[in-house]
C-alpha cells in the first residue's frame, strides 16, 4: 500500500511541475520551438528566451529588414504585470537573391532570441505565465503566412537553474550574432551615394556588405563597393525609396565581409554617426596626427625645394640629366635667347607634369585609394610605356633615325615648334623617371602633402617641381657657362651617340621592373614590341630617301608602332610578386608581414625593415652598395636583427599603411626596430655606418 502512496504523489508532483519549454509547433513548412535559458525568472534579472526554427529545405525567413519584399517576425506577449520582452535579437542575416530582387533573412534553423526581465519586486515562490502569438511569413517560389502560440509557466526563485536545451540554443544563437564594432563608425549621407566608414581590418577584404536596420534605407539589389584607406573600411550604397539624408541621424546595421586570403565570413554591429571618415579615424587617436598649419608649411615647402633640386643628382634621373646636358651645349653659345626659352619651356614641363601627377595623387587619395609617391609605376602598363619611351629616345640618339632638327641645323630652327615640344617633353620626362625616387629632404614633404587641405598639397608638389627644373633653368640664363662650353663640330655626333647607352640602361632597368610585376609573359611581349619599335624607327629612316614608295613606307612604321604597343592591353600582374635574386649578399630577408613584426618585438628581438620596391632605382642602388655588404650581414647575425624586405613594387595597402605611419609617402625607407624602445627611421642619402651605427654594431 505504501509503495502506492509514494508512485500517487510522484505522479501528482510532475503534474503540478510547471513546462521548462513550450511544445514545438509544427506548420506547413517549419518547426517551432520557444526554450527558456533558465528553469524560471529571477527578481529583477533578465532570462533569455530561444525561439528555435527548423525551416523546410528551399524556404526563407526574414530578418528584421526584410529588403525588397518579405515581413519580418512579429511578436505579441501576454504575461504578468511588471514581466517585460524587450526586442528581438537576431541572427546575422544573409543575401537571398529572388529572381532581380535581394531579401534579407534565414534559411536552414535560425534562433532568435528574446530577452524577458523580470520585475524586482517578483515573489519568490511565484508563478509567471508567458504566453507569446508568433507570427513570420515564409517564403520559397511562393510565400506563405504562418503563426504559432506557445505557452510557458516559469516559477520566479532566488537562483534559477539553467535550462540544458534552452542554453545550448543560446550559446548557438550568440556564436551566429554579429560582433560589436570595435572603435568609431561614421556615415556619409551624400545625394547620390550612403557609405558607411569602420576600423578596417588585418589585410584586404572581399564581399562586404551593410545590412541597414531600416527598410527601404538602400537598394538590396543594388552592387555595393568597398575600399580601404588609412586604416579604415568603407562601404557604399545606392540609397533607395525610404533615403532622406537630411533626416539620418544614426546609421544602425550589420557589417559582413570575408577576408581577401580566406577564413570564414565575419560580422559586425554597427552603429555609425554623420561625419566624414577622416573625422572618424582622428577620434580613434590615429597614429600620425596631420601636419600643423602656418610656420610648418613653409618649413615644408623649404624641403620640398630643396630635395627637387637634389634629385638632378639621384641615380634616377641620371639619364634624363644626359640629355638635358646635350641640349644645353648645343643650344648655350650659338642661340643664348633660345637656349632661355627652351630652358623655360623645360620648366613649364617639368612644373606641368609634376602638377598632374600630384593633383592625380591626391584626387586619388581623397577618393579612398591607398596610393603613395611613384603610384604611377605600380601600373605594368605604365612602366612598359617608360621603357618603350626611352628605348625610343635611344635609338634616336644612336642615329637610326631623326627626328626635327639636326646637329648641323643649329641655330636654324631652335624656337620651332618641334624644339618647343621637345624641351617641353624633355621636362616631363624628368619628372616621369625622378618620380619613384624620394631623396634626401622629401620624406616628411610626400608624407605631409598627402594629409594637408588639397592647396597645400599642391604647393609641395609645385615646390618639388620648381626645385627640380631650377638648376637647369638657371644655367641657361647664364651666358657664361655656355662661353666656356667646347665650340660645336663633328665631336658632337659621337657625343650624342654616347649619350643613347645610359638611356638604353634605363630602358632595360623599367624592362626588368616590368618583369618583377608581371613575369616572363609579360617580359617577353615587351621584348617583342621593342623589336618592333626598332624596325619602324628604321623604316622611317630609310624611306626618307625614296621618292616611291615613302608614304607606304611611312604607312607600314605606323602599323608597325600600333603592333609594338599592343601588349600594353594585355598586361597582367603574376599571380605573385617576382622576386628578384640576389642584391642582398649574405642577407635573407623575409617578407614584410606587420603581425609578424609585432611578434618579434613581443619576443625582445630587433627587426630592421627595407620598404622599397623594383621600380625605384635609388632602393636598388642602397640594395646593392649597402646591403649586400659582409659587414652588414655579421652584424645583423651578432646582433640577432632580423631582416625583413616590404616590397612595394605592387600595390598593398599594408605596405602604404605601415609607410604613412612613418610619415613617409613613397620609398626607399628604412626603419630599425631596437629591442626596447621606439623605432628608428634612418637618414637619407643611406651609408653602410649609418646601418652599423642603428643596430649598435660601431
Amino acid at each position: 500500500m505504501w509503495r502506492l502512496i509514494v508512485l500517487i504523489a510522484l505522479l501528482a508532483g510532475f503534474a503540478a511541475a510547471p513546462p521548462a519549454a513550450a511544445a514545438p509547433v509544427a506548420t506547413e513548412h517549419a518547426e517551432t520551438s520557444l526554450v527558456p535559458a533558465r528553469e524560471g525568472f529571477a527578481p529583477g534579472e533578465t532570462t533569455w528566451l530561444a525561439l528555435a526554427q527548423k525551416l523546410q529545405p528551399g524556404w526563407h525567413v526574414y530578418w528584421k529588414n526584410p529588403g525588397d519584399s518579405g515581413l519580418p517576425l512579429d511578436l505579441q506577449w501576454t504575461a504578468p504585470e511588471g514581466f517585460s520582452a524587450g526586442d528581438v535579437v537576431y541572427p546575422t542575416p544573409k543575401r537571398l537573391p529572388i529572381g532581380p530582387l535581394v531579401d534579407y533573412g534565414y534559411e536552414g534553423a535560425p534562433i532568435f532570441l528574446i530577452p524577458v526581465a523580470a520585475p524586482k519586486d517578483a515573489a519568490i515562490g511565484s508563478t509567471a505565465d508567458i504566453l507569446l502569438k508568433a507570427s513570420w511569413l515564409i517564403c520559397a517560389d511562393i510565400c506563405v503566412p504562418e503563426e504559432a502560440s506557445f505557452s510557458l509557466s516559469l516559477p520566479v526563485e532566488a537562483a534559477p537553474a539553467r535550462n540544458a536545451e534552452g542554453a545550448a540554443l543560446l550559446e548557438e544563437a550568440r556564436a551566429h550574432q554579429p560582433e560589436p564594432i570595435k572603435g568609431v563608425a561614421a556615415f556619409r549621407a551624400g545625394k547620390d551615394r550612403l557609405s558607411v566608414d569602420v576600423p578596417a581590418p588585418e589585410g584586404a577584404v572581399r564581399d562586404a556588405y551593410f545590412f541597414p536596420d531600416t527598410e527601404g534605407l538602400i537598394e538590396p539589389a543594388a552592387r555595393q563597393t568597398s575600399k580601404i584607406s588609412r586604416g579604415r573600411l568603407s562601404v557604399s550604397m545606392k540609397p533607395g525609396a525610404a533615403y532622406q539624408p537630411e533626416a539620418l541621424k544614426t546609421l544602425a546595421g550589420v557589417l559582413v565581409y570575408k577576408r581577401a586570403d580566406g577564413g570564414a565570413e565575419r560580422a559586425f554591429a554597427v552603429s555609425a554617426q554623420p561625419g566624414a571618415p577622416e573625422t572618424a579615424a582622428a577620434d580613434e587617436a590615429a597614429p600620425k596626427p596631420a601636419p600643423r598649419r602656418g610656420a610648418n608649411v613653409f618649413g615644408l615647402l623649404v624641403a620640398a625645394f630643396v630635395g627637387g633640386v637634389i634629385l638632378n643628382v639621384m641615380p634616377c634621373v641620371f639619364p634624363v640629366v644626359f640629355i638635358k646636358a646635350a641640349s644645353l651645349m648645343k643650344d648655350a653659345q650659338a642661340h643664348p635667347g633660345a637656349a632661355r626659352f627652351r630652358g623655360l619651356l623645360y620648366g613649364a614641363g617639368v612644373l606641368a607634369t609634376f602638377a598632374a601627377l600630384g593633383g592625380a595623387l591626391l584626387a586619388l587619395r581623397a577618393g579612398g585609394e591607398e596610393l603613395g609617391w611613384g603610384y604611377q609605376l605600380q601600373s605594368p602598363a605604365i612602366v612598359l610605356l617608360s621603357a618603350y619611351v626611352l628605348f625610343m629616345i635611344g635609338l634616336n640618339l644612336a642615329g637610326l633615325f631623326h627626328v626635327g632638327e639636326s646637329l648641323q641645323g643649329v641655330g636654324g630652327g631652335l624656337a620651332d615648334a618641334h624644339s618647343a615640344a621637345g624641351s617641353f617633353f624633355t621636362g616631363a620626362l624628368a619628372v616621369f623617371v625622378a618620380a619613384p625616387c624620394v631623396g634626401p629632404f622629401l620624406a616628411a614633404p610626400l608624407a605631409a602633402a598627402v594629409l594637408l587641405p588639397p592647396a597645400e598639397g599642391m604647393l609641395i608638389f609645385i615646390a618639388m617641381a620648381l626645385g627640380l627644373a631650377a638648376p637647369y633653368v638657371a644655367l641657361t640664363f647664364m651666358p657664361s657657362v655656355g662661353a666656356r662650353l667646347p665650340k660645336p663640330g663633328p665631336w658632337m655626333t659621337t657625343f650624342k651617340q654616347a649619350l643613347a647607352f645610359p638611356v638604353f640602361a634605363a630602358a632595360a632597368y623599367f624592362l626588368w621592373v616590368l618583369a618583377q610585376q608581371t613575369g616572363q609573359a609579360g617580359l617577353g611581349g615587351a621584348l617583342g614590341g621593342a623589336l618592333f619599335l626598332a624596325l619602324a624607327a628604321w623604316l622611317f629612316e630609310k624611306s626618307k630617301g625614296w621618292r616611291r614608295g615613302r608614304r607606304a613606307s611611312r604607312l607600314a612604321a605606323g602599323l608597325i608602332v600600333l603592333a609594338a604597343f599592343a601588349p600594353l592591353f594585355n598586361l597582367k600582374l603574376a599571380d605573385e610578386a617576382v622576386a628578384a635574386e640576389g642584391g642582398y649578399g649574405a642577407l635573407e630577408p623575409a617578407a614584410f608581414a606587420p603581425e609578424r613584426v609585432a611578434a618579434l618585438r613581443a619576443e625582445g628581438k630587433p627587426v630592421f625593415i627595407d620598404f622599397t620596391a623594383a621600380w625605384c632605382v635609388s632602393c636598388q642602388f642602397n640594395r646593392i652598395t649597402v646591403f649586400s655588404r659582409p659587414s652588414i650581414a655579421r652584424a645583423f647575425a651578432q646582433k640577432g636583427v632580423a631582416f625583413m624586405v616590404a616590397d612595394w613594387t605592387r600595390r598593398d595597402p599594408k605596405i602604404t599603411e605601415a609607410l604613412a605611419k612613418f610619415g613617409a609617402n613613397g620609398v626607399p625607407l628604412y626603419v630599425y626596430y631596437p629591442p626596447s624602445g621606439e623605432p628608428v627611421v634612418l637618414p637619407l642619402p643611406l651609408s653602410e655606418r649609418t646601418v652599423l651605427s642603428a643596430v649598435g654594431a660601431l
